[in-house]
């Protein structure tokens, strides 16, 4: 099966860590974003990805290569605009043949299985198949209404006056590509200028409720909680526990770290107190600093006996960025 996984975006939620990373190619568990999704979905039959790129591309392409390392081929698409999550796939329109494909947003992580999702998109007859989950926070995420049989009733409040629980659309879906040819070339959204019209017509699309975890990485502060319950609980594929240090980072005995993760090449010294933060790669904490409830990016170096707590530190040119977390 072939799929387009979403690279291409600005990550302007994410900023400060995406002025110096693209979002799909920020650390997570001490890998790139991409690293976990890839996996999986070679894992599920998937063997043909385009990976579409705009901002900071080079970061993206540094990450993933030709593939071969995840058992996929990997083909990339540069947008000089971004085109979205519909305009990315029909630019390459011709890419995905007549067989349903797989579009996944790159900026998400999510451990369920795809396969029933393209199974029941296939018995079904649907035009687009949608995975929704329990949505924590209806304000935040645009909801998708269905009936008792899975049809979409309504996305994100349209068609207005449909009633009934509105799930969490995952940004993980299988169409059909004849749905691309109802677009024109340029910037478009696979809700907005797809779905949403669609329904208004009587389209079938269908929603299939996933299991597993499934995480955001919206802003800093998700992305440090997503960290957070990530280390608590575990996903498939990754154990649960207390700290994540990479093998080639040194940690001076005296030094504590909780509930964190720290970066290859970091060095902690001595007296060093690391509680429930990120730290990237390169990273040196210097004797006695003390580092609570922050991000510090690549190369951040945070000086003895100095505290960080709830802050964003990226390096700059000019210096380093300090941001306090939101």
């Amino acid at each position: 099966m072939k799929a387009i996984v979403l690279a291409a975006g600005l990550g302007e939620r994410l900023r400060p860590l995406t002025l110096v990373r693209a979002k799909p190619a920020i650390p997570v568990l001490n890998r790139p974003l991409l690293h976990w999704t890839l996996e999986r979905l070679a894992r599920q039959g998937v063997t043909d990805v385009v990976v579409n790129l705009h901002y900071l591309r080079h970061t993206v392409r540094r990450a993933l290569g030709d593939g071969s390392a995840f058992g996929l081929r990997i083909r990339y698409s540069f947008e000089h605009t971004i085109l979205g999550t519909a305009g990315g796939p029909r630019h390459i329109r011709r890419f995905f043949g007549k067989e349903p494909f797989l579009i996944v947003n790159g900026d998400v992580l999510f451990d369920f299985d795809v396969r029933p999702l393209v199974r029941e998109h296939r018995r079904s007859g649907a035009q687009a198949t949608l995975a929704v989950r329990w949505n924590p926070d209806p304000r935040r995420y645009g909801g998708v209404v269905a009936d008792r049989r899975g049809w979409i009733q309504a996305i994100a409040g349209k068609p207005a006056g449909v009633r009934g629980r509105p799930w969490l659309f995952t940004g993980v879906h299988v169409m059909e590509p004849a749905l691309l040819d109802r677009l024109g070339e340029g910037p478009s959204d696979s809700v907005r200028d797809l779905y949403i019209p669609m329904l208004g017509e009587g389209a079938r699309l269908r929603a299939v409720r996933t299991e597993g975890s499934w995480y955001d990485f919206g802003d800093p502060s998700l992305y440090l909680s997503s960290h957070m319950s990530l280390l608590a609980s575990g996903m498939r594929g990754f154990r649960s526990r207390r700290r994540l240090v990479h093998g080639t980072a040194t940690v001076a005995r005296t030094a504590r770290i909780e509930r964190s993760v720290v970066g290859a090449g970091c060095v902690i010294g001595p007296g060093v107190r690391v509680s429930g933060s990120v730290l990237w790669d390169r990273v040196a904490v210097r004797e006695g600093a003390r580092v609570e409830d922050s991000v510090a990016a690549s190369r951040v170096t945070i000086e003895a006996g100095e505290s960080e707590k709830d802050v964003v530190l990226v390096p700059q040119p000019d210096g380093l960025l300090r941001t306090w977390m939101r």
